[in-house]
C-alpha cells in the first residue's frame, strides 16, 4: 500500500476587496484673469459706445454703477430701430472688442433681437429694440448711477465755393 502524503492545506484567508473608486481627478485650478483697472473698464465702456455709434445706435448712455452694485462697473445702453439694426449693433460691439482682446463672458437675446445683452463682466452692454427700451427703461431703474450720454458728433460742414459748378459761373 502506498502511503499517500496528505498535505495539510493551509486555510486561505479570504480578504475582502474594498470597492475603491478611481482616484479623483483634482480640477485644475484656473487662475482668475487679472482684473482690469477701473480706468480700463471705462475705456471698454466708451469703446462699446463708439462701436454702437458706428452702426447708428440711438440714445446711447453709459451708466457708472460701481457705487450702487458689485455686479458690474458699467452699463452701456443703446437702441436700434429694427431687429436687423439691433443685431448689427451687438455684433459690431462684440467683434470689435474681441479684436482688441476683450472677450465676452456671455451674450444672450440673439433669438428675439429685442434685448441683446453682451456681458464683459465689468461692462455689460444692453442693445434694445425701441419697444423693449421703453418697457424696461433701465435708466430709471439705475437712476442713482452717474450717466454719460454719447451722441454722434455732427460732421462740420465746410464752406464750398460754388462759384464754378461744372465750369459755369454763378
Amino acid at each position: 500500500m502506498a502511503k499517500t502524503a496528505s498535505a495539510k492545506k493551509k486555510p486561505i484567508k479570504k480578504t475582502t476587496l474594498k470597492k475603491t473608486s478611481p482616484p479623483k481627478k483634482t480640477a485644475a485650478r484656473k487662475r482668475p484673469a487679472p482684473k482690469p483697472e477701473p480706468e480700463m473698464n471705462k475705456l471698454i465702456a466708451l469703446a462699446a459706445a463708439e462701436f454702437a455709434l458706428e452702426k447708428k445706435a440711438a440714445e446711447i448712455k453709459i451708466l457708472d454703477v460701481r457705487g450702487i452694485t458689485s455686479m458690474t462697473d458699467y452699463f452701456v445702453i443703446c437702441t436700434g430701430t429694427s431687429d436687423m439694426q439691433v443685431k448689427a449693433i451687438a455684433e459690431n460691439i462684440l467683434t470689435k472688442l474681441r479684436e482688441r482682446g476683450v472677450k465676452p463672458w456671455k451674450s444672450e437675446g440673439w433669438d428675439a433681437l429685442q434685448w441683446v445683452i453682451v456681458d464683459f463682466v465689468d461692462v455689460v452692454v444692453h442693445v434694445f429694440g425701441e419697444t423693449a427700451r421703453k418697457f424696461y427703461h433701465l435708466e430709471r431703474l439705475w437712476a442713482d448711477a452717474p450717466m454719460e450720454i454719447m451722441e454722434d458728433k455732427p460732421v462740420a460742414k465746410t464752406k464750398r465755393k460754388t462759384k464754378y459748378i461744372l465750369g459755369v459761373g454763378c
